[in-house]
């Protein structure tokens, strides 16, 4: 069945109508293939516990390149992106209308093989990080091919700008099992979580932090746990300790800590993970810390 296609008024009424359904760019977020989002984070957004994002400097700047790599990929590959499809259209799945999509570009490619011309979609990418065309990253494969999946249309190229100079494009090719899995996760997300109210895991310290601490909960620290404390204790302590390290250590904490407020060994507070108006400190107990460190080393000799 071809797919419901809406022309949005203005870019307003566009990003208006994506928050009713779940986007291509949002995908990756569901399968936890994403750098910058989470199950989680994602189910906030859409159950309006925190705000919409907002277009920053970087996204709009995307936007306004888009012409100037469909000009590149046209030159290099003698395709011809349809003008008409730079407007934000959103294109809707007929029997479940929460996945949606809005492709860079449809465009034209003529078939090497058989001399006729083949519809496909573009999507576009401007950024800072290196783009290998034989390993493209899958969180972008994902979102072009639940593109392709709502479309119909089963031909893709992803092309990029890179630092504003080095231009690639390469195909994602199209894949049933991966598809379905897609459609599957999409569905499951939406009818699940965002309407049934179902919470995701959280899976990232800025999950717990979005989420909060409890004030009730106290979380007992288990070996790992006691030595993760006393190992950051001891990098605090030493004066060639790096930051990258002491910061792995908290995260670990964090993560391990969870909504608990306080972490603790035998009565002992290690540290607290406490929110508050300026966000969620953590602080280590040095004290305790330093006492269990001597007892540790006493009980050794």
């Amino acid at each position: 069945m071809k797919p419901t296609i809406i022309k949005p008024a203005s870019r307003d009424e566009w990003l208006k109508a994506r928050e009713d359904g779940i986007g291509a760019s949002e995908v990756a977020a569901i399968l936890g293939l994403s750098p910058w989002e989470t199950p989680f984070s994602l189910w906030m957004r859409k159950t309006g516990q925190v705000p919409p994002l907002e277009e920053n400097v970087a996204m709009r700047l995307g936007h306004l390149l888009e012409p100037v790599v469909v000009t590149l990929w046209e030159e290099e590959t003698g395709g011809r992106a349809v003008k008409a499809s730079a407007k934000d259209i959103i294109y809707q799945d007929a029997r479940k209308p929460w996945r949606k999509c809005t492709p860079d570009r449809i465009a034209y490619m003529k078939n090497p093989e058989t001399g006729k011309r083949e519809k496909m979609l573009l999507e576009i990418k401007t950024s800072s990080m290196d783009f290998d065309p034989d390993d493209l990253p899958v969180y972008y494969i994902a979102q072009c091919i639940y593109q392709m999946l709502i479309t119909g249309i089963h031909k893709c190229e992803l092309c990029w700008l890179t630092n504003g100079r080095y231009f690639g494009h390469a195909p994602v090719e199209w894949d049933d099992a991966f598809a379905d899995f897609i459609g599957h996760q999409v569905d499951t997300f939406w009818n699940e979580s965002v309407l049934g109210g179902k919470e995701p895991e959280l899976i990232s310290v800025s999950d717990f932090v979005m989420k909060g601490s409890d004030p009730d909960k106290t979380v007992e620290a288990d070996s790992e746990a006691l030595r993760d404390a006393m190992s950051l204790f001891r990098l605090k302590q030493a004066i060639n300790a790096t930051e990258a390290d002491a910061n792995a250590l908290i995260n670990a904490l964090k993560l391990y800590m969870g909504t608990g407020e306080t972490l603790e060994h035998n009565g002992v507070k290690l540290a607290t993970w406490k929110s508050n108006a300026k966000g969620r400190p953590f602080l280590l107990k040095a004290k305790n810390i330093e006492e269990l460190i001597k007892n540790e080393e006493d009980a050794d000799q």
